[in-house]
């Protein structure tokens, strides 16, 4: 269409123009291009001011405080909680020891604990839980919970920053590579806090090895119905000492026992040895009679240990297992002595037999003399020859007839003796614990044909413990460099005169434990109190006059390599008419005693009383021993 005649068409009077084109719809009144939005109309310039009314003023005033308000009590709260929060991680338990240790060794566990955070421990408590071979050495609040000893300790409260520690200790036991697990729990209550809380540690121990061994001196083979005579070595290999310890021996069936040295110290088969010292060993020597068919075991176990709760735990076990074998030859010492003393005469008998039914012959019988403290010119065997060179005593045909032809079953008894030395050889520290050791044994150089392939040849051994001896020596003097002295001498009626005792005590070959030395005052003696040395352990009874010295242990060769253990003390003799002329007697029934601790036997010896005149005083002598006016 051109332009007049749109122009015709848009002046023409009614003309509607349907088919003109029409403007876009986003520009109709009421529309528009912008989308609608849902966020808060923004007020900006001047014309926005002037919109807002005083209440909505107010509004946003009072909201804007709120908002203000708001953000510092959350800084504030924030503080606080910062101020009094609580965190258990900040409360430190620890477990310090030893990660490898010695079965039986005694060692400690330090437990330590620190809070670290900001709030105040209120009633804590320690709990320390050992591991269950482990025995505690304090009993202090000692209790077993679930088989594992167990000690709960107060601890009271822990502040901010405040540390501590707290020791416990045990003996460990367990076999070879064991995990020993000990734990610990610490129990508390923060203040201003109701709930409790418990933090927890652990310490893990490895045995590395068990320092007792135990060791069996058994042959491999024991003839049925023989008298056997066996030792148990025991041998502590570490330098810890052990306490109270105990040997238990489990017998075979058909073993039948005799006697023991040292004897059991419960039943047959239990010793207690109250000490077992760094490097020490020891030995028990048992003796029974066995009996079984030919190639049967016997089983014999020990073990070394002690009582935790009623119940042996062992630290270390031996086992031997010989076999039974029936010797056509048989022989067997008999001597009533198990001990013996120095200068004693020792009488044996031996006993041999034919146990086969078989006719054995000829047959030599030897006996070994193996011993330091033997007076070999006291050997005697009458129907034997012993020689010197050689220290044995030999027995054949040409000596006694019947051993040219045993028959069957035929037995008999032979005869010997010997004297102990009076003075044993101690030379050095080592010459202590001496024994008489006999060996004797039967054979013959023809086997019959009935037991050829068969070993003819019985033994047998004997041990003879010698006992140390005690000496005793009693002086006095009234001149006396450690104790000065005072009076009439000689003594004279109704005035006191003072002397100084002497006690000396020597110890030979043995240990000995529980030495004691006691004597009596008469009536007319006063203790004056005066001792040297002043830390000995002498004590007086007046009520009794008793004197009493506890020396306790007293090693061997004490006065021989070692200096005399002595005491001195004063006394005062007060003597009265009836006297006048006499000596008098100063000090009486004075004795030593104590305990083998290599026999076990009792030592026991005594003194002469000592008189007025004072033997070991050149000042004194008869004259001015004896009591004047």
């Amino acid at each position: 269409m051109d332009l007049e005649e749109l122009k015709k068409r848009l002046y023409k009077k009614d003309d509607g123009l349907e088919d003109r084109p029409k403007p876009p719809a986003e520009f109709e009144p009421g529309t528009s291009s912008v989308p609608p939005s849902t966020s808060t109309p923004q007020w900006t310039g001047q014309s926005a001011k002037s919109s807002l009314s005083v209440g909505q003023k107010r509004i946003i005033w009072l909201a804007g405080i709120l908002i203000i308000l708001g953000l510092a009590a959350l800084a504030g709260w924030l503080f606080w909680r910062s101020q009094h929060s609580f965190d258990k991680n900040q409360v430190a338990l620890e477990i310090f020891g030893q990660e490898r240790l010695v079965s039986g060794e005694d060692t400690s566990y330090i437990v330590r604990y620190k809070n670290s955070t900001k709030t105040v421990l209120k009633n804590a408590s320690l709990t320390f839980i050992f591991s269950a071979d482990s025995i505690p050495l304090n009993k202090e609040n000692l209790e077993t919970r679930g088989g594992f000893p167990t000690i709960k300790k107060t601890v009271g409260d822990i502040g901010v920053s405040q540390e501590g520690q707290t020791e416990f200790k045990a003996r460990v036991l367990g076999d070879k590579d064991s995990q020993q697990k000990f734990s610990a729990a610490l129990e508390y209550q923060p203040a201003n806090i109701s709930s409790n809380f418990a933090n927890k540690a652990e310490f893990t121990s490895t045995v590395i090895s068990v320092p007792l061994i135990l060791n069996f001196d058994l042959p491999d083979r024991l003839v049925s119905g023989q008298t056997v005579n066996f030792s148990l070595k025991y041998l502590n290999t570490s330098d810890a000492i052990f306490s109270d310890s105990k040997i238990k021996i489990e017998y075979p069936t058909g073993f039948n026992f005799t006697n023991a040295l040292p004897s059991p110290s419960e039943g047959n088969n239990i010793w207690t040895l109250s000490e077992i010292g760094s490097r020490e060993e020891g030995k028990l020597m048992i003796k029974g009679i066995v009996e079984g068919n030919e190639e049967e075991t016997r089983l014999f176990k020990a073990r070394i240990g002690t009582e935790k709760n009623g119940e042996f735990v062992a630290y270390a076990q031996a086992l031997s297992s010989p076999r039974i074998s029936v010797s056509p030859l048989y022989v067997e010492q008999i001597l009533n002595e198990q001990t013996a003393d120095l200068g004693q005469n020792l009488n044996y008998k031996l006993k041999y037999k034919n146990t086969t039914d078989a006719t054995i012959g000829p047959v030599v019988i030897t006996l070994k003399i193996d011993s330091q403290t033997v007076d070999f010119a006291s050997v005697a065997a009458p129907r034997g020859f012993f020689s010197s060179s050689e220290s044995t005593i030999i027995w054949n045909a040409s000596l006694v007839p019947e051993l040219n032809s045993l028959s069957g079953r035929a037995e008999g008894e032979l005869g010997f003796s010997l004297k102990v030395k009076d003075k044993l050889p101690v030379n050095g520290f080592s010459d202590k614990n001496f024994t008489i050791v006999t060996n004797a044994q039967i054979d013959s150089p023809n086997v019959p044909l009935s037991l050829v392939g068969t070993q003819l040849t019985g033994k047998n051994q004997t041990i003879v413990k010698i006992n140390s001896r005690l000496v005793l020596n009693i002086k006095g003097y009234y001149t006396d460099k450690l104790i000065s002295n005072s009076g009439p001498l000689p003594p004279k009626v109704g005035q006191k005169t003072t002397y100084t005792i002497y006690w000396q005590v020597l110890n030979i070959s043995n240990d000995l434990s529980e030495v004691a030395v006691e004597a009596y005052l008469p009536s007319y003696i006063q203790w004056q109190g005066n001792i040297y040395p002043k830390n000995e352990n002498l004590s007086y009874d007046s009520a009794t006059g008793k004197v009493v010295w506890q020396i306790g242990r007293l090693p061997a060769a004490t006065g021989i390599l070692t200096p005399v253990k002595q005491i001195a003390f004063q006394v005062g003799l007060t003597p009265s008419l009836g006297q006048v002329g006499e000596r008098a007697v100063i000090i009486k029934n004075t004795r030593a005693s104590g305990s083998d601790t290599f026999t076990q036997a009792s030592v026991q010896v005594s003194a002469n009383d000592l008189q007025s005149d004072m033997p070991d005083d050149p000042t004194v002598g008869w004259e001015k021993g004896r009591v004047g006016q």
